[in-house]
């Protein structure tokens, strides 16, 4: 951040834009702008409004990349490759460091443009219908940022950019379904207020990440070896909670599908935000529906167990777990005080699933538990 700060982008800005200027007037395809537009990307989301006087020309050069790419491979008669559009993924990338700086000023960026303001949302559209995952991936990325920065300028589209998202939810193209459920669920931490836009989708999409959170968030190489998709169970988890926080009833009829998969991923969300979501919103789909708690498997003990393991995530330590860390000595962290609303709720959970569970099965399930997690629940939750 410290490189965008004061007139710092004055010493380094012009001469990048200038360097990329000079390779694109002789050939917009040349490999060479790739590490400009990428650095670009990192300093225009570092600088913030700091960059604003060099973002009208960066976001032109960037669309006329794009453009330049659509063109020279229409009607092209060979196959096209990820190399053959790296150039508009970088400038894609660009676009969205753009968004990130710039934030809601993003749509002044565009109103400015009369190249290409009022095409910018439409281009976006085909963007996230190309046929190389990876163009579909920054595409996506693109997509959700703004969702998160600017959701004005997608909203003539955001029924498309949805049908697009939702239906590229398959851990077949791994990177591109990964930013597809990141995406969707930026868009429904913007619908709280208003569901109306997500309202139509939401079956197609749970329909979507279900399989996600119960196992199949995998590829397959070369060789036929299934591998999991990193991070793709953990942003179907939040995003599963992100839609019940908009209306528990768009999951609730579903939650004993998947359940005890949904808690898995949930403890394995990294950032705070959207584990918060994830836990939000499961909590209401819980009480929509306190019947999938029997119904999610033929062991109600281990569905408890699932959502016990879930809440305790909330409690491991920063620097990560020691070795002995259940049955050594005791090191779990407190909860989060700024999420201390979710953490009474979280408590409210543990006693009503112990008091549901009755003294025999809830016995049962505490004698699962290592040692450490006996306590935790003991001395935090009173169960």
């Amino acid at each position: 951040k410290a490189t965008g700060t004061g007139s710092l982008p004055q010493i380094y800005v012009p001469p990048l834009l200038n360097m990329w200027d000079n390779i694109a007037q002789l050939d917009p395809t040349d490999q060479r702008t790739l590490p400009l537009m990428e650095s670009l990307a990192a300093i225009a989301n570092a600088c913030g409004m700091n960059y604003q006087p060099y973002s009208l020309e960066t976001y032109e050069k960037a669309m006329a990349t794009v453009e330049a790419i659509t063109l020279s491979l229409a009607g092209d008669e060979f196959e096209v490759t990820e190399e053959d559009v790296d150039p508009m993924i970088c400038a894609v990338d660009l676009l969205d460091g753009l968004v990130e700086g710039l934030e809601g000023n993003f749509a002044a960026l565009l109103g400015s443009s009369s190249h290409y303001g009022e095409q910018f949302p439409y281009i976006l559209h085909n963007l996230t219908k190309h046929e190389i995952p990876g163009v579909r991936m920054s595409a996506y990325a693109l997509f959700g940022d703004l969702a998160r920065k600017c959701p004005r300028i997608i909203e003539p589209i955001l029924s498309q950019l949805l049908t697009n998202a939702i239906a590229d939810m398959d851990p077949i193209h791994d990177s591109a379904c990964n930013n597809a459920v990141w995406s969707v669920g930026e868009v429904c931490v913007r619908c709280r207020e208003n569901p109306a836009p997500i309202q139509p989708f939401a079956e197609a999409l749970i329909e979507r990440l279900v399989p996600l959170l119960m196992g199949k968030a995998y590829t397959t190489d070369w060789q036929g070896n299934q591998m999991e998709i990193p991070g793709l169970a953990e942003n179907a988890a939040a995003c599963l909670g992100r839609l019940a926080r908009v209306n528990a009833n768009f999951v609730a009829k579903d939650l004993s599908r998947c359940l005890t998969g949904w808690c898995t991923g949930m403890a394995k969300v990294a950032d705070e935000t959207e584990r918060r979501d994830a836990f939000e919103g499961f909590i209401l789909a819980l009480r929509a529906s306190p019947q999938s708690i029997q119904q999610a498997t033929q062991n109600i003990a281990d569905t408890i167990s699932a959502i016990l393991f879930a809440v305790i995530s909330w409690h491991m330590p920063e620097k990560g777990a020691s070795k002995n860390f259940l049955n050594g000595q005791y090191s779990f962290e407190p909860f989060p005080s700024q999420h201390a609303d979710l953490g009474q709720e979280l408590i409210k959970l543990v006693q009503d699933l112990k008091g549901s569970a009755g003294e025999e099965l809830w016995s049962h399930v505490q004698k699962q538990m290592p040692v450490n997690i006996r306590q935790l629940l003991r001395e935090v939750y009173g169960a």
